[in-house]
Formats: structure tokens, C-alpha cells, sequence
């Protein structure tokens, strides 16, 4: 579970995208991903809903 407050504490962070001059040549992922610190503090946002 996260932290019970981390969705106050931490903003949202999307990934970035690649350019669209490499994205037009294959139909690769366009989202290049967090870092695994970035990854475990928006993990932290989780509210526990359950699931």
C-alpha cells in the first residue's frame, strides 16, 4: 500500500513521450517510463481502493 496522505504530498507525474520524428518510423511504445525512484514515489500516491 501507499502512503495514506502521498496523493497530497506528491503531484503526478506522467511519463515522457518520445519525438514524434522517431515515433513515425516504428510502432514502438510512445511513453518512455519513469525511473524506478520516480516510479516508487508515484506509487506512493496510491489511496488503497481496494483492488
Amino acid at each position: 500500500m501507499g502512503k495514506i496522505t502521498g496523493f497530497r504530498e506528491y503531484k503526478r507525474e506522467d511519463p515522457e513521450k518520445r519525438g514524434v520524428e522517431e515515433r513515425v518510423k516504428d510502432y514502438r511504445e510512445i511513453y518512455c517510463g519513469l525511473s524506478e525512484d520516480k516510479i516508487k514515489i508515484q506509487a506512493a500516491r496510491c489511496m488503497n481502493c481496494g483492488t
